[in-house]
């Protein structure tokens, strides 16, 4: 792994640490991860939205690129989701929400 992959990675251990805190209260245990992900993601979304932006990204366009697929492997491992679920129900989340939202969190470490 290269310098920039483990900052990359270490990054990304910090920002799924954000964003399990705003997420894990608000997991319903009768509902599929794909449904609380996507409830969730819909309110942190709004909730972002109302907070005035903080600061520019210190990272490049691909830094974050991969600091998201990196935060959304770790999400998906928390969630103990394996490939072949992923892939069955990955059109059941919003993605586009999703990398917003960790858009934010790298730009901004007060959210």
């Amino acid at each position: 792994m290269g310098f920039t992959d483990k900052m990359c990675h270490d990054v990304a251990k910090d920002i799924i640490k954000v964003f399990w805190v705003h997420y894990e209260p608000t997991v319903n245990e009768d509902k599929t991860w794909y449904e609380n992900l996507n409830n969730f993601l819909v309110k942190e979304f709004d909730r972002l939205q109302d907070i005035e932006e903080g600061m520019n990204s210190e990272f490049t366009d691909d830094e974050e690129d991969e600091i998201s697929s990196n935060v959304m492997q770790l999400l998906l491992d928390k969630l103990d989701v394996d490939e072949d679920e992923f892939e069955e129900r990955e059109q059941e989340v919003d993605w586009m929400r999703f990398d917003g939202i960790i858009g934010r969190y790298i730009c901004d470490n007060s959210v």
